[in-house]
């Protein structure tokens, strides 16, 4: 979404952009800044959001530090384990009463894993850095939703 005139709430000043701008870059200057943004909602009532205490890190053509780059994969490595122990559960309560339990967990970890990679790779501007990321675990991605997919058809049939 563009915004001709867009509001950004600087303590104690408020910032008038001259130009539009995407919504979504707006929303990462705020965050970076820590500040909140004040934008239309979609029922055309302006809303405040306020910037998560998360520092994401953003810049225009250039690659995303050393430390923030492993951090963030770490993190996602993380939900990516606990994605695979779910879906081993999942997979371990087939035919049972608690297959369906399972099957949600899973299906959330899987979800929450594959979101943070999203956000890793989308948050990512140098296309270089970008590709090697892809490259070292996208498969890993894929793989993780096909295993999902595997355990919620292979348990379904054993209802």
């Amino acid at each position: 979404m563009f915004l001709s005139s867009f509001r950004l709430r600087v303590l104690p000043r408020v910032l008038q952009i001259s130009r539009p701008l995407p919504f979504r870059a707006l929303q990462r200057l705020a965050v970076q800044q820590h500040h909140a943004v004040v934008a239309p909602s979609t029922n055309g009532i302006f809303s405040q959001q306020q910037a998560t205490a998360t520092t994401r890190w953003f810049a225009s053509s250039a690659t995303m530090p050393d430390k923030e780059l492993k951090n963030r994969l770490e993190d996602f490595q993380e939900l990516f384990v606990e994605a695979r122990l779910c879906i081993e559960d999942c997979n371990d309560s087939a035919g049972t009463k608690y297959f369906d339990e399972e099957a949600e967990a899973a299906t959330e970890a899987v979800e929450e894993a594959v979101a943070a990679f999203k956000a890793l790779i989308s948050d990512i501007e140098d296309e270089d850095q970008k590709n090697r990321i892809l490259r070292g675990n996208g498969l890993k991605v894929e793989q993780l939703k096909g295993e999902l997919e595997m355990a919620i058809k292979g348990g379904g049939d054993h209802h």
